[in-house]
């Protein structure tokens, strides 16, 4: 029966049509709480009739989810060969996924193309056999095994996939017999692309694969004992394409003022491959050759999301791909840039794709005119008719089109010359200014002696829609005779703007500024010519001399043309001199010349170097220690030779007593320890400051300070000598109140028994010090 069975599979059954699907299932109940290898080959059956499978009755053969396969149980199994192998193999009752049909046991062609013939008794005879069959089965219960199988896309024809038969259970691999098959159509995929050999289960790839035209095949095969194996093909990915852009090359526009950050749009790279090798990412490749900037590249590449790498599931391109623009853009630096995209996969060796984009910069008006000079001078002489021309300005504007189009007007408004100041007053209306040529001409009339130099203010502007614009100071200095003498000008640099200096200053001190000029200007046309000491620098400069002095000033050049310093030459004292008359002559080079004189009275000014000076080194005064407190004693005077009138001459006095004072703890009372004397300090009149006791103190030494006011304060000192007169102000006082004393009776005259002393501190006793004694006379104290 077996090998009817094999000659059978190479006969196609297109006259099955006559066979009826109720008779096939008459003896076979269908559902599946029975026998489920009844209703796949019930289904077949009807194939064969020209019937739907969903026409048999009670049969239902489409699980949940339709159009899926049922989840593969895992199973053994191993690697066929090394482009396929089977990733699980289970059991489990059958489940025919929807839409599937069954294969007859072999899938041949007639010569030609078309279906082989048969007798109709060969027909009837296989019926009746798959009826018989589908009888024996229906009372088991059929097995479903799943096998997955893989292969590379791109291998060539007749490679080795897997064997169906790594599907079933060991024990049924040794088992002979064929495989039913659940793809019969004549553009099924399956067959087109794999041989599957129905004896022996070998699945064979009939031509190269292409993942990307299709990853995945699946069928159901069945053995004749009703074990049933789903397998699964896919198709495994290799890195056969590279990652290819839209286009070649490309083209952008961006204005120069766009701002760092901006961001441009490009097309990405599209990579059939998937995973892995699908497109990973971007790189700006530097052109070769080109050095690298200083200042950084102006772009960058940004794509998908930052810092998660793209899926490896997915082959769809990292989007968007954007250009970033790092840093600002100058078209009149580079107006294009060339840059070069690469898209790059990961497989290895990668595979890469280029896009070209040239980027090229839009003019903005953003550079205004410049003009070639940053300041015209020109001259002019004052006879010169209106139209004649005194200049031209040129200035350039580095934008394109009507961005770069100069025209030039003359401001009416001045602006602020040098010093602060602005150009002279009506300036614009002398002069003119083509529009198109820069052409400076003289507009009306000039006058020298009326206005001797002309500012203007030529602007230059570009026809943009948002004009730039430049200005630029144009002088012009106008020619006269020489009908004007030199005119001198000073400018004392003293304290207030006086003609003083001190009579401190130092060699090489600035006194004053002198500067000369002339209203007429020069043969070479300057307004103030270049001044010269004694003799002059020449037949073009203006001459300044100094007479007097005496050598205590000089002038020195200061510089610029007809500036000069007068300066401190020697030493000065203003008790020796403090008025000085200098003569200042000025010549100019004219013919014939012309020359100024300007006296300067100059006066020294006192500084603070005088010492005060005392009439007398040492005074001496007595006063009577009866005098009343603030009794005038004696006047000292002192003088200061700095100038009167002035602090450094104006003097205050103060004392300073030499002797020490009293400490708290000596006796006496607390008034005898204070000064005796004090000074006005005004005056200098030194008086008595409380009452004087010659037994105390007979002789005061004061020492006299007389202070100026300068800065610092000069001083001097004096010595003054005061001495105390005595009165009368004291009684004689005993030194006991009783004397007791013995005498001799035979004693002689003249005998001396007793001696009293009643001593007084205003007068002294030669040989007995300060007592009186008292002897036989009275006057003596002597008995």
């Amino acid at each position: 029966m077996r090998r009817w069975l094999r000659r059978q599979r190479r006969l196609e059954l297109p006259g099955l049509q006559e066979l009826r699907a109720e008779r096939a299932l008459t003896s076979c109940r269908c559902n599946l709480g029975n026998s489920a290898v009844c209703c796949v080959f019930a289904k077949q059956s009807l194939f064969f009739a020209g019937s739907h499978p969903e026409e048999a009755p009670g049969c239902s053969a489409t699980p949940p989810g339709a159009g899926s396969y049922p989840e593969p149980s895992p199973g053994a199994g191993g690697d066929m060969s090394p482009s396929g192998r089977r990733m699980g193999a289970g059991s489990r009752r059958l489940q025919t996924p929807a839409g599937k049909r069954l294969l007859s046991l072999g899938r041949t062609r007639a010569p030609g193309g078309r279906p082989g013939g048969g007798g109709g008794a060969r027909r009837r005879l296989l019926a009746l056999f798959v009826h018989a069959w589908l009888w024996a089965a229906s009372g088991s219960s059929a097995q479903v095994f799943n096998l997955s199988l893989s292969v590379d896309e791109g291998l060539p024809p007749d490679t080795l996939v897997g064997d169906i038969r790594a599907g079933l259970p060991a024990a049924q691999q040794r088992e002979g017999g064929g495989f039913f098959l659940s793809e019969d159509s004549d553009d099924s995929p399956l067959l087109d692309d794999f041989h599957v050999h129905a004896d022996t289960g070998i699945i064979r790839t009939a031509r190269l694969l292409d993942r990307e035209r299709r990853d995945h095949y699946s069928f159901v095969a069945a053995t004749l004992l009703g074990a049933v194996v789903q397998v699964e093909i896919r198709v495994n990915d290799v890195n056969d394409h590279s990652p290819r852009f839209p286009r070649d090359s490309l083209r952008l526009d961006v204005s120069e003022l766009s701002p760092p950050g901006t961001a441009f749009r490009l097309p990405s790279a599209r990579d059939p491959d998937a995973g892995l090798f699908g497109t990973q990412g971007y790189t700006l490749v530097q052109p070769p050759g080109l050095p690298e900037d200083p200042a950084g590249p102006f772009f960058q590449l940004r794509y998908g999301t930052l810092g998660s790498p793209p899926s490896s599931l997915s082959s769809s391109p990292l989007e968007p791909l954007d250009l970033v623009l790092l840093r600002r853009l100058d078209r009149e630096l580079v107006a294009t840039h060339e840059l070069q995209i690469e898209a790059w996969d990961g497989g290895r060796p990668r595979r890469t794709g280029h896009l070209r984009v040239e980027l090229r910069v839009l003019d903005e008006n953003d550079n205004p005119p410049v003009f070639e000079q940053s300041e015209y001078r020109a001259a002019v002489r004052e006879d010169a008719p209106p139209g004649t021309q005194v200049c031209r300005v040129r200035a350039t504007d580095r934008d394109l089109g009507p961005n770069g189009q100069v025209r030039y007007l003359l401001r009416a408004r001045q602006a602020p010359g040098a010093g602060g100041g602005g150009g002279p007053p009506g300036s614009a209306a002398y002069f003119a200014v083509e529009e198109l040529s820069g052409v400076v001409r003289v507009r009306r009339p000039l006058d020298r002696e009326a206005q001797a130099w002309h500012q203007l203010l030529v602007e230059a502007r570009d026809a943009g829609a948002e004009p730039e614009v430049a200005t630029v100071r144009v002088s012009i200095a106008v020619l006269d005779v020489n009908d004007n003498p030199p005119a001198i000008h000073l400018l004392f640099l003293t304290e207030g703007g006086a003609a003083r200096v001190s009579e401190g200053a130092r060699p090489g001190d600035y006194v004053a500024r002198v500067s000369v000029s002339d209203a007429d200007g020069g043969p070479d046309g300057r307004e103030e010519a270049a001044g010269g000491l004694g003799k002059g620098l020449g037949g073009e400069s203006i001459s300044l001399t100094l007479d007097g002095g005496e050598g205590a000033f000089a002038l020195r050049p200061g510089g610029a043309p007809g500036v000069f310093f007068l300066c401190v030459e020697g030493p000065l004292d203003r008790e020796s001199r403090d008025l000085y008359a200098l003569r200042l002559v000025a010549t100019d080079a004219g013919s014939p010349p012309r020359s100024t004189e300007e006296t300067l009275l100059l006066r020294v000014a006192d500084v603070n170097d005088q010492l005060p000076l005392f009439s007398q080194e040492h005074y001496r005064a007595s006063v009577s220690e009866a005098a009343a407190p603030g009794t005038p004693v004696l006047w000292v005077s002192a003088s200061d030779a700095d100038e009167a009138g002035t602090d450094q001459a104006r003097l205050r006095y103060a004392l300073e007593h030499l002797q020490a004072g009293c400490r708290p703890e000596d006796p006496g009372p607390l008034e005898e320890c204070e000064p005796p004397f004090a000074v006005d300090p005004e005056s200098g009149v030194i008086s008595t400051s409380r009452r004087l006791d010659r037994e105390v103190q007979e002789t005061v030494e004061l020492r006299v300070v007389a202070q100026d006011f300068g800065e610092p304060p000069l001083s001097a000192t004096c010595l003054v000598s005061i001495t105390v007169d005595d009165v009368n102000d004291n009684e004689p006082i005993f030194l006991r109140q009783v004397y007791n004393a013995s005498l001799v009776e035979h004693a002689p005259v003249g005998h001396c028994f007793l001696q009293v002393s009643a001593p007084g501190p205003w007068v002294d006793c030669p040989g007995l010090g300060r007592e009186a004694e008292a002897a036989v006379l009275p006057k003596e104290g002597e008995l």
